[in-house]
Parts: C-alpha cells; structure tokens; sequence
C-alpha cells in the first residue's frame, strides 16, 4: 500500500481496510465535494498537486453541487494558473492534451519530452518543449482517464515544489495509486452529470451494416462501397439506412459518430470477409 494511503488510514481521514479509489466514489452530485477533497488530500500526501478535467473536448470546469469549480476550490489551484486552460483553441494544439488523447496509461512529461512507461509511437512524435507555460511547474505527472461513448478526460499532477523536474519514480507511485482512484473520480463524476438525452441507445447492428459505415468513416462514397463489398449502390444505402434507424441518427454523418460513441467501428473488411 502507497505511503499516502497509509498516512489517510493512520490519521483517521480513511476508514481501515477501505481503499482510497473507494474514498472518492461519486453517486450523487453530493458527493462530488467530499471525494475531491479527499482525492486532494490523497495527492498532497505524496507532495503533489491535482487538476482535473471529465472532458478533454470542452474542458468545461468540473463543478461541486454548488456550482464551485473543483479546480480553484478543493485541488486548490489559483485562477492564474488556469489561465491557458480557459482558452479552448490554445488547449487543442497542447501536447500534453494531445498525448492525453491517445495514450491510456500514466505518463509524465518535462521539457525535454513525453515519457511514457510503455512504447507509444505516437506519443513519441509529440514536442514538448513549454510545458511550464501550461501548468507552471517543470514537469508534470499525465494520468488518462477514457471513457464511455469515446469521451477523454484526465487529471495533471505537479510537485507542490514547482522547480522539481524528476517525476519519474512519483509517476510510478501515482500509477499504482492515484491513477485508479482519480479514474473512479472522473467517471463517476461523468455518471451524475451526464445529460443523456445526446447519448446512443443499445443497438445491435449487423455485420454488413458495421461495414458500411466503416467505409463511410473512411471516405467512401456508396458506389465504392458497393464495389469493395460486392453488393448494389441500393444494397449499400439500404444497410446505411438500415443502421441510421438503428442507432436513432438522423443522417448518415450522426450515425457514423453515434457508430464511433458505441466502439462498433473499426478495420473495414473487403467482399468475402466474415
């Protein structure tokens, strides 16, 4: 068991035997605010400071029952510091949004790059030369937080001592730690305050409608789809609507990002494939 965990055990703040990912469970928007105080407190008993965020697309505040961004109020970070985070364009070209995206596991990142504890090609074409700029520390710890319905969140972990560039080993720490109870944090955050009326329904699709819109999420137009699969213009467009209807998608273009949302789309498959 981590150090910071032992410390919330032996101060009384976590009850024995209950784990600190359990501590931070959000079932109402009434607990928002004593699981982040927790998760803050988790993370400066390890010297380290927590900002996060549920949705890397709109880095909308997350928000208490009262309407208190948790940011500025219980990860204790001054409004200053979240100045580049309230520019929507400037936070889309950020590399470490950027490797957030496409790396799933806690990584840390310095001036001198990303470093990941697994070999990740993509992350690795990422510059990260500024990275103080962003987060007013040398370096930070990353930790990913995927989710249902292809939402990204994610939390960025500093040393409370801002001149500390070494993270490696308090990254292998919050690995281990912090990164399974923020991911809790995050997703149960997301559960109470998701507006569902956007979201899919359950739906079965068949295996030649899923191929229709892969090949659509490629660029596709119906007649090449109908020659790579080896079926009619119509038959395409009857699988395409077929799918639409399915998926509750009022064109072809909602239905392909509702088709992403559920994890359905994937390689597209040529005619004789099963």
């Amino acid at each position: 068991m981590a150090t910071n965990v032992l410390e919330l055990h032996r101060n009384r703040l976590l009850p024995p035997g209950r784990k600190l990912s359990e501590a931070v469970s959000i079932a109402s928007r009434e607990d928002i605010a004593e699981a982040a105080a927790m998760l803050a407190l988790a993370g400066r008993r390890e010297g380290l400071r927590i900002m996060v965020w549920h949705d890397l697309a709109t880095f909308e505040p997350m928000v208490d029952a009262a309407g208190d961004p948790l940011n500025t109020g219980a990860f204790g970070w001054r409004e200053q510091d979240l100045v580049a985070w309230q520019c929507r364009d400037t936070m889309l070209r950020s590399p470490l949004v950027r490797a957030l995206r496409v790396e799933s596991d806690t990584f840390w990142a310095d001036r001198h790059g990303i470093h990941t504890r697994h070999d990740n090609r993509v992350v690795g074409q990422i510059a990260c030369a500024d990275v103080e700029a962003e987060i007013c520390a040398r370096a930070a710890i990353l930790v990913p937080v995927h989710q249902a319905f292809g939402q990204v969140g994610g939390a960025i972990l500093t040393s409370i001592d801002a001149s500390e560039e070494d993270l490696s080993s308090a990254c292998a720490r919050v690995a281990e730690t912090l990164a399974p109870a923020i991911a809790r944090f995050v997703r149960g955050y997301v559960m109470v305050s998701r507006d569902e009326r956007y979201l899919p329904d359950d739906c079965t699709l068949t295996s030649r409608e899923l191929d229709c819109l892969n090949w659509i999420a490629l660029g596709k137009t119906d007649f090449e789809i109908g020659i790579i699969l080896g079926c009619s213009h119509a038959g395409v467009r009857y699988h395409v609507t077929r799918a639409c209807a399915k998926l509750g998608a009022v064109n072809r273009a909602q239905s392909v990002f509702r088709a992403a949302q559920l994890g359905l789309l994937g390689t597209p498959r040529a005619s004789g494939s099963r």
